[in-house]
């Protein structure tokens, strides 16, 4: 009887194991990899998605200067000032320092490829993405870089920049298939663009442009050293910049009226519009304005313009100026000893009103001084909350993009992290995320593709290989991700993190979202194994590591390690 009842049972049991089998949430597409960065020497990295999924641009550099500044690589543009505005030598230990200034293709080299006026970043575009038939092409920075792609699903329009000889810079744009000089590098002798909408029979576009700062400039461009001179950079005083324009050219120009300060330095002050939806009736764009910081040097500050309803006239409202994102002055950077901030930018807003962005600590938190991502609200005219959505324990956390679903990415401190570094100690490894503002759920994106057998046990390969997604840079409304991940050929090189190739992927959702959430069956945990990035042995999380350690770890990041720099205090 019994084993009737068993033979009666095996095909249940049979097709309970069959029905354990599960795709993971995410499928990975390699869209472009290392083998596709020509003259470049580090990248691909992702940067932007088309609105229908079909072209995305990636960057490629010839010099590795974000290890030495503790940035991410996509942060790689000479217009953003606070990326770069602080040396190495200040923040980390000299042995550091010096194996970033002195190997090949470090820091050293990009600031003299600066002032020869060389190529040095590159775009990695890939086009038939949606199709499956991925082409690549890959283009330098005096050829044009897309900086990023418009969200309009029905057409593919971009902007960017355009490097032209005496570290001039014009920006650019293409509607309707059509290439439109956007400035010329003599109106604004250094402009970029960074977004892209359509308004009425034109396109808003937006961005950032200004003149020589003759001092800063002639700091800049010294062939002096970087030390010393790189903070003087760009040499061009730039500001929040809008323009309306279509497939013919430019219909209206116009700037934003003043920054957030008066102060008189040499240094150059740097503003930029970065993105831009329709909200509550109007147009309103988000990113950063400069204000007087701490020794009285310029510093960024996360901002808002409204634009009002631009209406088909073709004209654009004159007298912008700009309005802090944080209303309290103890929330944004200043000029005091005790201030918390030292940097603060949005990066995106949406339809509903929502912003994210990011700001740097200059105050030491639970022993790191880190940056953060923000969560703020426009409505009616004005911002109406504001929030730090990620623990401030010393947490490091960047958003880089928000969809109209509320869905944020990012990176944060990868979660194996046992230790809380500071000066002198290992870089901390980043780990991309996906965050949902409606109802705060955030996830790691690593959990997020890894799929059951048929026996209902993980298997965490797509493609044959396994992936760390370190850095996400873009999301589409339906969820669809751009990130930049390192692939590996087997577990144990995963698990150590060694032999990674670096690839963009796009991560196209296999099941539905729940309300913007990821339904938790399909939350399969991924986490590294643990390591202890914090400290050398013996010590209590922090300081001490030894010089051959200091260069290891500096050997490691130039060779694809990429991981976010702590400060010690100023």
């Amino acid at each position: 009887m019994k084993m009737n009842r068993i033979a009666a049972l095996l095909p249940l049991l049979l097709a309970g194991a069959v029905s354990a089998a599960q795709s993971p949430f995410y499928t990975i597409t390699e869209v472009a990899t290392s083998a596709d960065r020509g003259d470049a020497n580090f990248g691909p990295w992702a940067l932007s998605i088309s609105g229908d999924g079909s072209t995305v641009a990636t960057l490629a550099v010839t010099s590795n200067w974000y290890s030495y500044f503790r940035m991410v690589p996509t942060g790689m543009d000479l217009a953003h000032r606070f990326r770069y505005e602080s040396g190495c030598d200040g923040i980390l230990s000299s042995a550091t320092c010096d194996a970033y200034l002195d190997n090949s293709n470090t820091a050293s080299q990009w600031f003299a490829d600066l002032n020869s006026n060389a190529d040095q970043t590159y775009n990695v575009i890939a086009s038939g993405v949606s199709s499956g038939t991925i082409t690549t092409d890959t283009i330098a920075e005096s050829d044009g870089i897309v900086t990023r792609y418009g969200r309009d699903a029905s057409e593919v329009t971009s902007v960017g920049y355009v490097s032209l000889s005496e570290h001039r810079r014009k920006a650019v744009a293409t509607v309707a298939d059509t290439s439109v000089d956007v400035t010329n590098g003599t109106d604004y002798a250094f402009a970029s663009a960074y977004d892209i909408i359509p308004v009425g029979t034109n396109y808003l576009v937006l961005g950032s442009a200004g003149n020589i700062k003759s001092t800063a400039y002639n700091y800049c461009y010294s062939n002096a050293s970087i030390e010393d001179y790189s903070q003087y950079c760009p040499g061009y005083e730039t500001q929040a910049a809008f323009w309306l324009v279509n497939s013919a050219g430019v219909t209206a120009t116009q700037r934003a009226a003043s920054y957030n300060t008066s102060e008189s330095t040499d240094y150059p002050y740097t503003a930029s519009a970065m993105k831009v939806a329709y909200v509550d009736g109007s147009y309103v764009a988000v990113g950063y304005s400069a204000t007087e910081g701490y020794n009285s040097q310029p510093k960024n500050l996360a901002t808002f313009w409204n634009l009002g309803a631009l209406s088909s006239t073709g004209t654009l409202p004159s007298g912008l100026t700009s309005t802090a994102i944080f209303a309290d002055s103890g929330d944004n950077p200043g000029t005091d000893d005790d201030d918390t901030i030292d940097n603060s930018w949005a990066v995106d807003i949406n339809e509903d009103g929502y912003i994210v962005g990011n700001r740097v600590y200059r105050r030491l938190v639970s022993r790191n001084y880190p940056t953060q991502m923000f969560v703020a609200r426009y409505s009616a005219g004005a911002i109406t909350s504001t929030s730090i959505p990620v623990s401030t324990d010393g947490v490091n956390s960047e958003a880089a993009a928000l969809n109209n679903s509320n869905q944020v990415v990012g990176w944060t401190d990868e979660r194996s992290v046992t230790t809380q570094p500071v000066y002198g100690s290992v870089p901390r490894l980043q780990e991309a995320f996906l965050y949902n503002i409606t109802s705060g759920s955030r996830y790691a994106i690593n959990d997020l593709i890894c799929g059951l057998d048929d026996a209902g046990a993980k298997t965490c390969t797509q493609n044959g290989k396994y992936y760390y997604i370190e850095y996400a840079n873009d999301i589409l409304d339906d969820g669809t991700i751009l990130a930049s991940a390192r692939r590996y050929d087997s577990y144990d090189d995963w698990s150590a993190l060694s032999n990674g190739t670096n690839v963009v992927i796009k991560l196209a959702a296999n099941y539905s979202f729940s309300n913007g959430d990821v339904p938790s069956g399909y939350v399969v945990d991924n986490q590294l194994p643990v390591f202890d990035y914090g400290a050398s042995s013996g010590s209590s999380g922090g300081g001490s590591f030894g010089f051959f350690g200091l260069i290891a770890m500096a050997g490691a990041a130039l060779a694809g390690q990429y991981r976010r720099f702590v400060k010690k205090e100023s």
